[in-house]
């Protein structure tokens, strides 16, 4: 119902920090990668997890319960760090976190956390951390049923009107089960650019088709980078028998 009297609102100012509470048995060092635990709680990053900035202090909570005590994180900004391998050619390029003092460009199974946003020397960066992941856009498809057997050779999907990194693909179902997909009957799904294929999943017997509602990723990237000008395609090769239904691709690029 509307307001009958005046109140006040938390207003945060500071956009910079950020608290959490820290979990169980947990110690969070002074610059640490910080990642969210699957039950919420903040921790030293684990590949995988949620990135949810840098540690601005230590945070010890070896002997506390879930919650016992807070950490306060750094949400905005540029760190230096060594990230193996960088040059100045990947100013702009997506930053994934491994592990919780470790920086890589391999997207597959890391944590997202931010961009090059300079390259001082070789193999350091300067990276611009991105928590709300506000970088990251999505190319979704709609691949219609197409029927066993039946193949898409290459669609044109999206064009990139500026140099981007793709740095994700799934497979996403829709309410249509597969049918027919298997060792002998496979379904192929490919995105590819103008440098060559970016991923490429084969669903066969021991890997199914991903269920009605349910995505598979399509695995790591190749080709990343996309040129301005460059045009994303899908082709979908499917078995005689196979079937896979109504589907989604979708790609995530910086």
């Amino acid at each position: 119902m509307p307001l009958t009297a005046n109140r006040d609102v938390d207003h945060y100012i500071d956009q910079e920090l950020r608290t959490l509470p820290v979990g169980a048995a947990k110690r969070i060092f002074k610059g640490a990668f910080v990642g969210l635990s699957a039950a919420g709680y903040a921790q030293p990053l684990v590949a995988g997890d949620p990135f949810v900035g840098v540690a601005y202090e230590e945070a010890d909570n070896t002997v506390g319960a879930n919650a016992a005590i807070s950490v306060r994180v750094y949400t905005l900004g540029d760190f230096g760090h060594a990230l193996s391998g960088a040059t100045v050619a990947d100013v702009g390029r997506p930053v994934f976190a491994s592990a919780d003092n470790t920086l890589t460009f391999t997207a597959a199974g890391q944590s997202y956390a931010g961009f090059v946003q300079e390259v001082p020397a070789s193999g350091q960066v300067i990276l611009r951390i991105d928590p709300s992941r506000s970088k990251i856009k999505t190319v979704t498809t709609l691949i219609e049923d197409l029927g066993a057997g039946a193949d898409i050779s290459a669609r044109a999907i999206h064009g990139f009107d500026q140099a981007v990194w793709i740095v994700g693909a799934r497979v996403v179902n829709q309410t249509t089960a597969s049918a027919g997909i298997n060792d002998a009957n496979t379904c192929v799904v490919a995105l590819s650019t103008g440098a060559g294929t970016v991923a490429s999943k084969t669903f066969d017997t021991a890997n199914p088709f991903p269920g009605v509602n349910a995505s598979a990723s399509m695995g790591a990237m190749t080709n990343a980078h996309a040129i301005a000008g460059s045009v994303l395609s899908v082709a979908v090769t499917n078995g005689a028998t196979a079937n896979p239904g109504t589907f989604l691709v979708e790609a995530d690029y910086v």
